[in-house]
């Protein structure tokens, strides 16, 4: 009996702890680009300086992400070979729509496409939508 009750226990904590930890919007918005240039400073700072600006600017995302790769242990399954990641999320698809023809969002990629070579997007919902 104390085992059983342990193991609800355990099964509870790990739950709750897991929907504490969760992304709380409708729609993640995942962007990764390759720069033409990645090795170039002045690139490197056209890009962020451009993204930047969308990211303070934007009306329809909630929360944003911007990094670069971890440089994690090379498995045959990670990809590293991405210059930024760009995390959005939204409220809901109809925000991600808006997004797309926000003229926050077109000045950056007026701003910044000839910067890149190469932009690969990831958009998820949850499994429970």
């Amino acid at each position: 009996m104390k085992k059983l009750t342990f193991l609800i226990l355990l099964l509870t904590a790990v739950s709750n702890y897991a929907q504490k930890e969760s992304i709380e919007a409708p729609l993640l918005h995942s962007v990764y680009f390759w720069l033409e240039n990645p090795n170039s400073t002045t690139d490197q700072a056209a890009f962020e300086a451009a993204i930047q600006k969308l990211i303070i600017t934007n009306p329809q995302g909630l929360r944003s992400y911007l990094g670069k790769p971890a440089r994690t242990e090379l498995r045959e399954v990670v990809d590293n070979s991405y210059t930024y990641a760009y995390i959005m999320t939204f409220e809901s698809r109809e925000a991600e729509a808006a997004y797309q023809t926000d003229p926050t969002h077109l000045r950056f990629i007026d701003e910044a496409q000839h910067l890149w070579k190469k932009v690969v997007v990831y958009d998820a919902v949850p499994i429970m939508d």
